[in-house]
């Protein structure tokens, strides 16, 4: 191994000297050596130079392509806050429509007399109106209700309600389907109609069990 290395040494030395002595000898070897090493360090110092000025552009190029992407989003929130802005103005004049329909604490007192009015369009008898438990006063409380039911939509709390009603079956549908739109809305969880046999003829009952929106807010 050091024979081995001691040649190579040797051959190497012989190289660069007969390189040396050309290089003392004849110009043109000289000038080329020389323009290769100038050329060799300019490279060198031209790399080292242009390298914080290429991460530099890069850094730069990254950053604009994100402010780019940053002002697509801003530019479609903005056109989304504008369309929204002409819905809201267009109609505006629904708002009152909807802060009524959708109260901010429980309102039995309104839905009992909507269903007796109701009761008197469809000519139906209404033979009782059940509320749950509600809270009236204060902070109002999320109402325990049945399992079986899904949550009203948004976190809205509910009143509870029960309505018990007498009448001819026609006048039933028609007092259903205009319960159902009224301008206070109600989640109708079960509806059950009995019908049967007195003295005064053919009797026909219908409950409809349902749950009454409400913000909560004081």
């Amino acid at each position: 191994m050091a024979l081995g290395w001691r040649g190579q040494y040797f051959r190497y030395k012989d190289f660069y000297l007969n390189m040396l002595a050309l290089y003392k000898q004849r110009r043109d070897v000289r000038a080329f050596l020389e323009l290769i090493l100038s050329l060799s360090t300019v490279i060198i110092f031209i790399v080292f130079a242009l390298k914080p000025t290429a991460l530099t552009v890069i850094s730069l190029y990254k950053d604009v392509t994100d402010k780019k992407t940053v002002l697509t989003d801003l530019n479609q929130k903005i056109k989304d806050l504008q369309t929204a802005n002409n819905v809201f103005s267009q109609d505006q004049n629904l708002i009152p429509d909807i802060d009524a329909a959708v109260f901010g604490n429980p309102q039995p007192d309104t839905v009992s007399k909507q269903i007796l009015g109701l009761g008197v369009k469809d000519s139906v008898s209404v033979l009782g109106i059940s509320i749950g438990q509600v809270t009236l006063i204060g902070k109002s409380k999320a109402s325990v209700t049945s399992t079986d039911v899904k949550p009203l939509p948004g976190g809205a709390l509910s009143m509870p309600i029960s309505i018990s009603v007498k009448g001819s079956y026609a006048n039933l549908l028609a007092f259903i389907k205009d319960y159902e739109g009224l301008r206070i809305p109600s989640k109708v969880d079960s509806l059950v109609v009995n019908a049967s046999q007195t003295q005064e003829g053919n009797v026909i009952v219908g409950i409809i069990t349902a749950r009454v929106p409400y913000l909560g807010t004081q």
